[in-house]
């Protein structure tokens, strides 16, 4: 029979790394343009308290899932024709092996061949007629409203999506995401496009520290859960021992 109190101690240690992983990439991924938060999603206490006053299973953490916080990053000036910025909810189209892709990470480049790609994975980015492409060489102006000029003329217009409801995008990297099977995704009609400009990731590296700080608290108070019920059980065998 599995001890409840070691049973809760290993799930608090388990839920506990869990969301030091996710704080982990979230340090590494800082400096990333378009890079969204992740937290480890640990199941609510009531939950998990119903659960056990009807015998299902322990009263302990459990994680459920990843969220990913949609908070905007701050705005950097570049300087870069290609280099765009969302000052709308939102998301670039990209064209990945997978599919669609929806990103922030607004550092684009041209190929030999005129594609505007992404810096990171050299996705095509789509406009409304397709994978973006303007003429080698040519002046690229991008409006507010995402339209494209090349030369002063309109080639086509950046798309720019939303999903009907939150959490219907899932990570591939923490700044591209596809979408969920029966997701919708809405065009955003009146996108407001920055050019020259990329968003930073949304992480604030001082409020990951002091989460690593209390983490490493709660970590301490797992081991100790486990280390003293262990040390019970030990006591309460020798007592039961016959003396020599």
């Amino acid at each position: 029979m599995t001890d409840r109190i070691f049973e809760i101690g290993g799930a608090g240690l388990d839920s506990t790394d869990q969301r030091v992983r996710k704080l982990m990439d979230n340090l590494v991924n800082a400096e990333v343009p378009g890079y969204k938060k992740s937290e480890a999603v640990i199941r609510g206490f009531p939950v998990e308290l119903e659960d056990a006053t009807q015998r299902i299973s322990a009263v302990k953490p459990q994680a459920d899932g990843t969220f990913y916080s949609n908070i905007a990053g701050a705005l950097v000036k570049t300087g870069g024709k290609l280099d765009l910025a969302l000052g709308t909810d939102g998301f670039f189209v990209i064209a990945g092996p997978w599919g669609e892709g929806y990103t922030r990470d607004g550092r684009f480049q041209l190929d030999k061949d005129g594609r505007i790609l992404t810096v990171a994975g050299n996705y095509p980015v789509m406009g409304g007629a397709g994978p973006l492409v303007v003429t080698p060489g040519a002046e690229v102006e991008f409006d507010q409203d995402g339209r494209l000029k090349v030369d002063g003329e309109i080639a086509d217009r950046i798309r720019v999506v939303l999903p009907e409801r939150s959490g219907e995008l899932d990570s591939l990297n923490g700044s591209i995401f596809k979408k969920r099977e029966n997701a919708v995704i809405q065009e955003v009609d009146s996108p407001r496009v920055i050019q020259g400009y990329v968003e930073t990731s949304n992480v604030n590296v001082v409020d990951e520290m002091m989460e690593m700080i209390y983490l490493q608290r709660i970590y301490g108070l797992d081991s100790k859960i486990i280390s003293t019920r262990d040390a019970n059980l030990n006591n309460a065998l020798g007592m039961g021992r016959p003396t020599q």
